[in-house]
């Protein structure tokens, strides 16, 4: 019989998402917002029930902030007769207990309480569908895996869920380490996993399968790429899928931009708004999503005269710029200049430093027929490369031919041009 669980963790009710150039607008994204769509979400698919991974309160001190959401959406749960199954994050350790008896809904669970394993069995009309394991943190620090005390034996009348809060393959964490291994060596059919932002999905293999769900929006600019909960579905113990639902409003990108080829103030503008409306339009084109909103960090490459003015030209375009396109409002939040001068290797050659000799080097290197000087140094890094190429350790590693002078020749030159580079910009090396 075929179970559906829309599944999420760090929700962190109480907070509101960061570089949206307003409080009004990261008011008008809150947590709290999308805990309701969260909701209306599981609502609209008719799922069997709701698991949450922790995390879903974001203090202690927003009890009150938090409590009349959650309820609410509880509610709104309940009146769909779909349940809700939760365990205790780090964040919210005190706090969702002390939430969960306050609103006193038979359709809430709270799994694990005191950082004790509970198990969980869900029905549809009397028909045991699910087991579902549940620990809770029970402080704000667990610096041991809780798999250790994990209780339950193997059984295959049903799929058996692992609800957990942790920090997986962390070998030393105050957030409850977990590794892989352990988890695959527990009578499990999926793990669902709260704590880090950046959703992970791992269909089961050779073991159980396993979701970092993510943080269903994206909060700041270190929670890049479609945020929003996942729709799980079980057929089986081992037949398990599951998609991300994209419902996240609002979203943080890097953009990196060439600007090869740009001489001047004009086209460094219309080659930046292409970009962003190219990114954008890409965005925008994915219908899943219900983007409104998009803070960018652009990465500015490549080879350019202007290179030395970007910090300057670019800097009040962070305070001003916002555009709207296809619906969706833009933002810059930061510009990163990474490009490099424009050089004249001829005219660099003349000079007596250290710059001059690279630049000699590279023309040499270039040239057709290298002079003899550039040819010993062809030899000499053939020489090496031909000596990593064939060492011991990496034998198991070694598939292709062994390198000849052009492979050397080559590599000489991009290395000649990272040292002059790095030379040129002292401050970027």
């Amino acid at each position: 019989m075929k179970v559906r669980i829309l599944a999420t963790a760090d929700v962190h009710l109480g907070r509101r998402p960061s570089r949206l150039g307003s409080a009004e607008a990261a008011a008008r994204y809150s947590s709290a917002r999308m805990w309701r769509s969260v909701v209306e979400r599981a609502v609209e698919l008719e799922v069997d029930l709701v698991v949450l991974a922790g995390d879903l309160v974001d203090h202690e001190n927003r009890f009150f902030e938090a409590t009349g959401p959650f309820e609410d959406g509880l509610l709104r749960l309940a009146d769909a007769r779909i349940p809700t199954y939760a365990v205790a994050g780090n964040h919210d350790f005190d706090v969702l207990p002390r939430i969960v008896d306050a609103v006193g809904s038979e359709h809430l669970h709270l799994l694990g309480r005191g950082g004790r394993w509970e198990e969980a069995i869900v029905a549809r009309q009397g028909q045991p569908l699910l087991r579902i394991h549940g620990w809770s943190f029970p402080a704000s620090t667990v610096t041991s895996s809780p798999i250790g005390e994990y209780p339950f034996a193997a059984d295959d009348r049903l799929p058996t869920l692992g609800l957990l809060h942790a920090d997986l393959d962390a070998r030393i964490s105050d957030y409850a380490p977990v590794s892989r291994a352990e988890l695959r060596n527990r009578p499990v059919s999926v793990w669902i996993l709260g704590h880090v932002h950046r959703p992970c999905w791992e269909p089961p293999s050779d073991g159980p399968a396993l979701l970092y769900t993510g943080s269903p929006q994206a909060m700041d600019p270190g929670e890049e790429g479609p945020h929003g909960p996942w729709l799980v579905e079980i057929h089986g113990p081992r037949r398990i899928g599951a998609r991300q639902l994209p419902i996240s409003r609002v979203r943080y990108e890097t953009i990196e931009i060439d600007m090869t080829g740009v001489e001047d103030r004009d086209h460094f503008d219309g080659g930046l708004l292409a970009a962003v409306g190219d990114s954008i339009a890409h965005l925008a084109g994915d219908h899943d999503q219900q983007l409104e909103q998009v803070s960018l960090r652009l990465v500015l490459c490549g080879r350019t005269p202007l290179s030395g003015s970007f910090d300057v030209i670019t800097r009040p375009l962070i305070e001003q710029f916002e555009r709207r396109i296809q619906g969706v409002t833009v933002r810059i939040d930061k510009i990163v200049n990474e490009t490099l001068p424009v050089v004249d290797l001829a005219e660099l050659s003349e000079k007596h430093d250290p710059t001059g000799v690279l630049a000699r080097t590279l023309l040499a290197l270039q040239a057709g027929e290298p002079a003899e000087e550039a040819s010993r140094l062809v030899r000499a890094a053939q020489a090496q490369m031909a000596e990593v190429h064939n060492a011991p350790a990496y034998a198991a590693l070694r598939g292709d031919p062994p390198p000849d002078a052009e492979d050397a020749r080559r590599a000489l030159i991009r290395q000649a041009r990272l040292l002059l580079d790095a030379l040129l910009t002292p401050e970027r090396a």
